[in-house]
């Protein structure tokens, strides 16, 4: 476990230094979803925290479904269908994937991540 989350620190340093260079985006005011959380963002960090663990070379495309649960157990829970590509192959396929992270916070996990076809 302690590998797991030595992973995830990892990716969120690198993922922070990459946003650093970035623009930055700005909340409509009628998001749907908390401010400085995306479901672009946390497909990204799905597909990012799942290939370092596993050792595999997905590529992130696109979300699709995404569900926002507010307030479980002091963050949210992200629940969406995210396709990703193979690194090797180029095929894509979908992921059923569940997020929960404070947003404004360093606090994200990676819940589930599982093929749906």
């Amino acid at each position: 476990m302690r590998s797991l989350a030595a992973v995830f620190f990892v990716v969120l340093a690198a993922a922070l230094a990459a946003g650093a260079a970035s623009a930055r985006f700005v909340d409509p005011p009628d998001a749907d979803v908390p401010a400085g959380t995306h479901p672009a963002q946390i497909g990204r960090f799905a597909v990012l925290v799942y290939s370092m663990n596993r050792g595999s070379k997905l590529k992130y495309v696109s979300v699709s479904d995404s569900v926002v649960r507010r307030a479980h157990q002091g963050g949210v829970r992200y629940s969406m269908v995210v396709t990703a590509a193979d690194g090797a192959s180029g095929a894509t396929a979908q992921y059923q994937v569940l997020v929960w992270g404070i947003p404004g916070t360093y606090q994200w996990m990676l819940l589930e991540f599982k093929k749906i076809n």
